[in-house]
């Protein structure tokens, strides 16, 4: 089954794209030239394993080098962790981000789907928790969750960690969105990356991706204690996987610290706004913490979207979700205002 993504802007070159929840600031211009720089040097192979990148990694994360593996992005390494564990019965929050369910169903593994519900929000409830079944090997959230923006409460996660642990587990946790979350969102949740680094049965997938914008560069990585288990899945990955250029944008990228706080801080109040107006219009659109929203609006809203030369993402091919399910980006007040004009325009027309 083919699966499609936001941000294809090869076959709609002349819509402003709010399909990929990418930051709206772009990329760092430390991030640029280190990866610029590193082009002269991409006649040698990439450095095996990315050591260096990893050394930077574990201090930026407080976590052993050894706890540390990185990726061509944070899919492959979901599908790195699914080939190496080869889990026979995989637990997931639906609507959830694909390529989890991608990466278990090719090898071979039983997955319990649980809904979220559209009455509550999408949010992640203590049912989730209730409903993992005692033969589970494999549980997975997205932490915030894609496309739903929520984040999942300390409680429930504390709570489906206590499961994981009596029943034998591993808790798989995507904080690929992380970063866009305000200290005052992060307090509701909890943050699973020194957990990894200390506890083997818990496993988080990070990505610089969508805060440092260089999806185009690939790069991400996973932190777990079980470095048996790591080291299954760079037995499957080919050596050279993460390109000189990415390591080097990835290492600069580590540092941007303060620029990862500063647009947390835009985009919340950017999504604020962009939630008071689309509701103000009675659009129906759900609570999020992180950079992108999911609203509701008729079967055609993205065709007619792109007639006025703007893409956002149909969510109707995400499981559980229904035609006229749409995610759209936050980007910066002067793109959120265009953008919801056109949707304004979109509902009525």
């Amino acid at each position: 089954m083919t699966h499609i993504h936001g941000g294809n802007i090869y076959q709609y070159k002349e819509a402003a794209d709010f399909s990929a929840n990418i930051n709206f600031h772009g990329m760092p211009q430390s991030v640029k030239e280190a990866a610029h720089a590193a082009i002269d040097r991409s006649i040698h192979y990439p450095e095996p394993d990315s050591r260096s990148l990893k050394a930077v990694l574990a201090e930026r994360e407080g976590v052993p080098e050894s706890a540390i593996i990185c990726g061509n992005g944070a899919a492959e390494l979901m599908f790195a962790l699914a080939i190496a564990k080869r889990p026979k019965k995989a637990v997931l929050a639906q609507p959830c981000f694909f390529e989890y369910e991608q990466a278990l169903t090719a090898v071979g593994c039983a997955l319990v789907h649980v809904p979220l519900k559209k009455e509550d929000g999408f949010q992640v409830g203590m049912e989730f928790a209730e409903q993992i079944p005692e033969d589970a090997d494999l549980v997975i959230l997205g932490n915030p969750n894609n496309p739903t923006g929520q984040s999942v409460p300390r409680p429930v996660l504390e709570q489906v960690l206590a499961v994981c642990h009596r029943i034998g587990c591993m808790l798989m946790m995507d904080e690929s969105f992380f970063d866009f979350l305000v200290p005052e969102d992060q307090k509701r949740t909890m943050d699973c990356t020194k957990i990894a680094g200390e506890d083997p049965s818990v496993f988080v997938l990070k990505s610089f991706t969508k805060m440092y914008a260089m999806p185009g560069l690939r790069f991400g990585y996973a932190i777990c204690a079980d470095v048996k288990l790591l080291e299954q899945m760079r037995s499957g990955m080919q050596p050279w996987n993460v390109s000189l250029p990415a390591q080097a944008a990835a290492r600069a990228a580590a540092s941007e610290v303060a620029f990862a706080k500063k647009t947390a801080q835009q985009v919340a109040k950017n999504r604020q706004w962009m939630i008071g107006k689309l509701r103000e219009a009675g659009v129906t659109v759900y609570d999020s913490v992180t950079n992108y929203l999911l609203l509701e609006g008729p079967v055609d809203l993205k065709e007619r979207c792109l007639e006025k030369g703007y893409l956002i993402r149909d969510c109707s091919n995400f499981r559980t979700l229904t035609k006229g399910f749409y995610r759209i980006c936050i980007r910066s007040q002067e793109e959120n205002e265009a953008l919801l004009a056109v949707l304004l325009q979109s509902l009525t027309s």
